[in-house]
């Protein structure tokens, strides 16, 4: 019976952890990057991928999808192909993105990648 105190707030503990970490999950929202982009020189970018995806897999970085895009309506004036990233956080992708490591990284990729333009959009 001396015991039933403690597995009691054991108990309660577990629960109350759980619920903490559904809590901070839920105000979690992924954020996603659409990258139009063209590869000049694939062998050149060899040195910033080694270097930028260990960062971005830090971040929770995981490709969604990659290859030539399908105008289902509308114009489109940019490159025939995007990649879709998504992150798992806003924050997570700022603190990969102004990391004085990727700052660095992305010096690597001048002159061998194109990009037109890279935007962010959250999750819902």
């Amino acid at each position: 019976m001396a015991d039933l105190p403690i597995v009691i707030a054991l108990g309660v503990g577990i629960a109350l952890g759980i619920v903490i970490h559904i809590l901070i999950m839920k105000g979690r929202k992924p954020v996603y990057l659409v990258v139009s982009a063209e590869v000049r020189n694939e062998e050149a970018l060899e040195p910033y991928r080694q270097q930028a995806v260990p960062l971005a897999e830090a971040a929770g970085l995981e490709i969604l999808g990659s290859g030539e895009i399908e105008l289902m309506e509308g114009d489109w004036d940019h490159f025939p192909a995007l990649t879709l990233e998504k992150f798992d956080s806003k924050a997570a992708l700022h603190k990969f993105w102004y990391s004085p490591e990727y700052q660095q990284a992305k010096k690597l990729r001048e002159g061998h990648l194109d990009v037109q333009f890279i935007v962010a959009v959250e999750g819902v």
